[in-house]
């Protein structure tokens, strides 16, 4: 019997990449996991739980976890500022313009 080969996480997605809508809602999730992971590492690296992190700004617990967890879909800006400076650290926003076709 000839052994089956699965097909590579690549050749799977290859067509998913091609719509743009598709392509552009990926870059930004990965966008906003990046910034996730951050407050994370930040977080854990000054040994402060969630709870600890949510009193000093004044939000709950849960209201941390859902940053946390990528399913708060409620975070102002003035918000994760506030966060960023509870875990001593320092929002930076740059803004860019689109990369031109060439």
């Amino acid at each position: 019997m000839k052994p089956i080969k699965a097909p590579s996480h690549k050749s799977l997605t290859k067509a998913y990449f091609k719509n743009k809508r598709f392509r552009k809602r990926i870059e930004a999730g990965v966008e906003r996991l990046k910034v996730v992971s951050q407050i994370i590492e930040l977080r854990e690296q000054l040994g402060m739980t969630q709870a600890e992190l949510a009193r000093s700004i004044g939000v709950s617990q849960p209201f941390i976890a859902k940053i946390e967890n990528d399913t708060a879909s409620n975070l102002s800006l003035e918000t994760l500022v506030k966060i960023v400076e509870a875990l001593n650290g320092k929002v930076e926003i740059r803004i860019r313009a689109p990369k031109k076709a060439a």
